[in-house]
């Protein structure tokens, strides 16, 4: 008979931990301390009775008995009345889950810390019903840490720190101890105690259970905590593994089939694995291959339960299906892992591919229906290679493994068809919104044909509308758009769009380098804010107006920063009433300025400075994420360039780099010149039309070679500063700016050559913006003329030969234009040198309206007859309709076509502000 005396309130407390009696009392009742030691003796018999031996088929009917006697006891003692209290009354207040689980943890802790002091209880003297108090203790942490997760997962805090009364690892550390200690018992001769498997497989799940919590854990802590999180998966799981080992060896060395591994043992630690490797953290500073290892280290434990099996050493480690498809699934985990991207990816899930192989060798050879491939192992496969980041190959490969598990009588459900959605989303093929588009309607007949488990949800048409937007075609988009319509007025649950369908269609949207890509933008916004006007709980964010800003910062159309900026008032306007989800960033404020500089309007330099300094003000408030960057202070000084203010603009641009550069001096990083900067600030001087203009460009390129020249590689002077400086010459009054110009040239073309800058290689661009200063050189000495002309014919001439470009409408144009405006009317050289350029323009297929317009006045009139003869006109002059195509064929000219669709407005359509 079990020695209950000492142990009664020890075994009570046990209980308590494992929710078999969750409180002493309800409500603030009272609880005599003498009346349960007066009811002791009574209760000790009757647990002494229901404790003593019974055969197997009477044992739940005991433990039934035991929990209603359980609960009769507690009823019993909450239901005393104050005036039968002797005593001590101790009146308990309610507490609350996360409380009562603290105090269960404390009551665990000390009792075990307590049975585990081997000066009370020297090694080899406890009794019997002393290690069995070791036992219940193992099994009450197991139930405790498992409560706590559950505590976990549903967020319940006190006050602003989560419920988490441990280190993840004390528990199953503590426990360790529980059985060490049981094992020094035994190995000091107490015959009492009995080491089980069970025993084991407890350590094994309390070891399982804290990856799980530190899985929760890790989504309430930031990054640095998070990376410790993952580690410590993987710290748990290998544990688990050398538990697993030791097992094993002990049951071969000692041939005790108490502590034989069973199945549990070998699954329980699969599990681990495939847990750490779905949670382990991977850190974009560094390499981090845990999510990989541990996946092999699943597929070593599967192979060392394959080899037992087949060695006879342990029969019950033979792996099942279950068993196979973990190990399955955990390749497929682990090829999400960063790391995998600079190559393991692509071995996981080969790995993968031949696990799946060998469960199906597995079943042919042996018949065994339990061995048969099912949907989750297929599915684990597609998943595998949607992630393999393979492009077109790996969705092709999920294709065919879909293809496949049809074949063989295995019907996919929903999640496998998302699956090769997914891959072909990612696949970056040209036709991947096509085949994404098949695989949608595979689906539609799959139900149609009364598979029920394949039923288009939120993943299927988000995936889908993904893949359509990813395309950037006009035509993918607008079928994005109808998906979005018939996901707005389906009844159909977990149908419904969420922000992630709209927002997805918007950013498509604001891909597209066109007005109507902004438009559309801007309608699907609409939609959305009508959509949670509704109460359909879809909500807009910071993402969903970012977008559409930056669309119209694109879209050059005439009223787009106007647009711009009313969408940013909306957003601070929302903000300020407390809609946290929108809050207007530097991104936000950075494209509106942009719009204003695509503007062309008068004014966009003062509201775009207007801008800049609202954020500066909001930044030094408070807000930090209103800090102006780089990006800021560009598009600002971009504006001021564009904005057609002459040498107020240029002025206000130069001040604007000299505060960034000033203040990247006292420390911030975040407001370094860059070569666009300096760009913007060229080009403000070289449309501001003063004297000093081309002085004070060519300053500002000599300061840039120089930064760069000892070391600042973010002022690296490209071909857009020297066509922006010779622009700048050209415009300039000197009588040498042809020969400067032409300087300008040689110094790119020797840069290039010479491989010291390869960002300055000349284009087609660079040598008409030689031309053109020579076309405009100005009222000057007929030596001069002479110089700027031969200088026109050496720069045409070399550039019909470089490697650098063909000469284009523009060039012939300009250079047809430096002879009209350099030799003299009855100089002969007009027949020497237009002649043959004219006719080397018909051939390159490079006549257009500027080169006939320069021919009328380049060209004597005996000669324009001559070269334009057999041409109809229709007109008073030869136009380009007049000529034959084949001398027009190349001409590529959009002025026009950008003047009409610059003339466009958001207000040709009917619009709702937001």
């Amino acid at each position: 008979m079990i020695d209950f005396s000492n142990t009664f309130p020890l075994v009570l407390l046990i209980l308590l931990s494992l929710n078999v009696i969750q409180s002493f009392q309800i409500g603030p009742s009272l609880l005599t301390v003498r009346n349960i030691h007066q009811r002791h003796s009574s209760t000790r018999v009757q647990l002494e009775h229901m404790n003593r031996p019974r055969p197997n088929d009477n044992r739940k009917r005991s433990r039934k008995r035991k929990r209603n006697f359980i609960r009769r006891e507690r009823t019993k003692y909450s239901t005393l009345s104050q005036e039968n209290a002797p005593l001590l009354l101790v009146e308990t207040p309610i507490l609350t889950p996360a409380q009562q689980q603290m105090e269960r943890y404390r009551y665990l802790h000390d009792a075990t810390l307590r049975l585990l002091n081997v000066q009370e209880f020297p090694p080899g003297s406890l009794i019997k019903g002393k290690w069995h108090e070791l036992h219940s203790m193992l099994v009450a942490w197991s139930k405790w840490i498992s409560t706590d997760i559950e505590l976990l997962s549903h967020d319940t805090r006190r006050g602003d720190h989560i419920v988490s009364h441990a280190h993840p690892t004390d528990v199953p550390l503590l426990v360790e101890s529980i059985l060490k200690r049981i094992i020094d018992e035994q190995a000091a001769g107490n015959a009492n105690v009995k080491i089980t498997t069970h025993m084991y497989n407890t350590i094994l799940d309390t070891w399982l259970a804290t990856i799980h919590k530190t899985s929760v854990l890790k989504r309430e802590y930031g990054k640095a905590e998070s990376e410790e999180k993952g580690t410590m998966c993987m710290i748990a799981a290998e544990r688990s593994f050398e538990i697993l080992k030791k097992m094993q060896s002990e049951y071969e060395l000692t041939k005790d089939d108490g502590i034989k591994p069973n199945f549990f043992s070998f699954l329980t630690v699969l599990k681990s694995w495939l847990k750490a490797c779905s949670m382990t953290c991977i850190p974009s500073s560094e390499k981090n291959v845990s999510s990989h290892l541990a996946s092999r280290k699943a597929h070593q434990n599967l192979q060392w339960m394959e080899y037992l099996a087949r060695s006879g050493r342990n029969e019950n480690a033979k792996p099942n299906l279950l068993a196979y498809t973990m190990v399955l699934d955990a390749y497929a985990k682990s090829v999400i892992n960063a790391y995998t991207r600079q190559g393991r990816r692509g071995g996981a899930v080969d790995n993968a591919e031949r696990i799946l192989h060998e469960v199906e060798d597995i079943y042919q050879q042996t018949g065994n229906p339990a061995m048969k491939p099912d949907v989750v192992t297929y599915t684990s496969l597609v998943t595998a290679w949607a992630n393999s980041n393979r492009r077109g190959y790996g969705a092709n490969r999920a294709e065919e493994i879909l293809n496949r598990m049809i074949m063989a009588g295995c019907e996919p459900n929903t999640v496998t068809f998302n699956a090769v959605l997914k891959a072909w989303c990612r696949s970056a093929e040209m036709d991947a919104s096509e085949r994404a588009l098949d695989i949608f309607k595979r689906m539609e007949m799959e139900h149609a044909r009364g598979n029920a488990n394949v039923k288009s949800d939120r993943i299927t048409f988000n995936t889908l509308i993904h893949t359509l937007a990813k395309s950037g075609k006009s035509k993918h988009l607008q079928r994005a758009e109808e998906l979005l319509e018939i996901m707005e007025t389906s009844k159909e649950e977990g149908v419904s769009p969420n922000s992630f369908s709209y927002n997805t269609i918007i950013e498509g949207w604001s891909k597209v380098r066109d007005g109507n890509g902004a438009y559309k933008a801007y309608c699907v916004l609409q939609k959305l804010l009508a959509a949670e006007k509704s109460g359909k709980g879809i909500h807009s964010d910071s993402f969903s107006f970012n977008n559409v800003i930056f669309a119209l910062s694109r879209s050059g159309l005439k009223s787009s920063a106007l647009r711009a900026e009313g969408l940013l008032q909306f957003m601070e306007k929302e903000h300020k009433s407390g809609n946290t989800r929108i809050q207007p960033d530097v991104f936000g404020y950075s494209a509106t300025i942009h719009a204003w500089a695509s503007s062309g309007d008068k004014d966009a330099g003062i509201r775009a400075d207007a801008l800049l300094e609202l954020m500066e003000q909001k930044s030094l408030s408070g807000e930090y994420k209103l800090k102006p960057n780089t990006v800021t202070y560009n598009s600002c000084i971009d504006c001021w360039a564009k904005s057609g203010q002459g040498i107020f603009a240029a002025r206000k641009a130069e001040k604007l780099l000299e505060k960034m550069e000033t203040l990247y001096k006292n420390g911030d990083d975040s407001l370094k010149p860059t070569t666009r900067t300096y760009n913007s600030v060229l080009l403000a001087w070289a449309k501001s039309k003063t004297k000093c203009a081309h002085w004070k460009s060519v300053q500002l390129l000599n300061h840039m070679w120089e930064q760069y020249q000892s070391g600042d590689i973010d002022l690296k002077p490209d071909a857009l500063a020297y066509n922006t400086v010779i622009d700048a010459i050209s415009k300039s009054h000197r009588e040498d700016k042809a020969q400067m110009a032409l300087r300008i040239l040689r110094t790119m073309d020797k840069l290039y050559r010479a491989g010291q800058n390869k960002d300055a290689r000349p284009s087609e661009f660079t040598y008409t913006s030689v031309l053109n200063s020579c076309a405009f050189s100005g009222i000057c000495s007929l030596n001069s003329r002479r110089k700027a002309l031969d200088t026109a014919i050496f720069t045409l001439e070399e550039l019909q030969e470089s490697p650098y470009g063909r000469p284009n409408h523009v060039t012939y144009g300009m250079f047809l234009k430096a002879c009209a405006n350099l030799i003299p009317m009855d100089d002969d050289r007009r027949r020497v040198v237009v002649e043959p350029v004219f006719l080397q323009c018909c051939k390159d297929g490079q006549v257009g309206e500027n080169v006939l317009r320069q021919l009328r006045l380049a060209a004597p009139e005996d000669l324009y007859r001559k070269l334009l003869s057999g041409i109809r006109q229709s007109g008073a002059y030869v136009t380009v309709e007049d000529i034959p195509k084949e001398w027009r064929c190349n001409v590529k000219d959009d002025r026009n076509r950008r003047r009409k669709f610059r003339n466009r407005n958001f207000n040709d359509k009917k619009q709702v502000r937001p």
